[in-house]
């Protein structure tokens, strides 16, 4: 259960990084072009896992495999990306900006492996709550240039009625 919990959480983490990450990429391209870069990249990251690791996570053996096709898709991909990072069109955007793509790859990977050690409830409980006490750390200190806004004690004292039902939720 350790193992699922942890997973949880760091999916959490991720769901609430990705929302400020992408943020920053649309104010500087704007809605259209940052949804494309946010899944060309996400499609990249996908596509490379997907060639070095088989069903189960483990990391594939060399040899021959169909997989290998995929290579020029990779190499095609990858230099359209290379191209609009050169073309000046996402001049501006900070390095982080372009991690939206790979964190949503992430968190369906976490969310997955979360529900399968804790179930449904006992998953989304822990990636919730998990999400929304990374999302007042980034408020709090303003983090993925976020304006800060600080925690004053009723929303700490949300925050721990939450994390009381992710005990009672987890117990049951």
């Amino acid at each position: 259960m350790l193992i699922g919990v942890l997973i949880a959480v760091v999916t959490g983490v991720f769901i609430a990084a990705m929302g400020p990450v992408n943020a920053v990429l649309t104010g500087r391209v704007g809605s259209w072009s940052a949804v494309t870069l946010v899944h060309l990249i996400g499609l990249l990251v996908a596509t490379a896992g997907l060639l070095f690791f088989d069903s189960r996570g483990k990391a594939l053996p060399g040899g021959a495999d169909l997989r290998y096709l995929l290579w020029p898709g990779v190499i095609v991909l990858a230099g359209v990306f290379v191209w609009v990072l050169r073309s000046g069109y996402v001049s501006g955007v900070p390095a982080f900006g372009f991690f939206g793509g790979a964190l949503g790859v992430l968190v369906v990977i976490g969310t997955v492996g979360a529900i399968g050690r804790l179930g449904v409830l006992g998953a989304l409980t822990v990636i919730v709550s998990s999400q929304l006490l990374a999302a007042s750390l980034i408020d709090q200190f303003g983090w993925f240039g976020q304006h800060a806004i600080p925690l004053n004690p009723l929303r700490v004292l949300g925050l721990a009625l939450m994390l009381a039902g992710v005990v009672l939720v987890l117990r049951s």
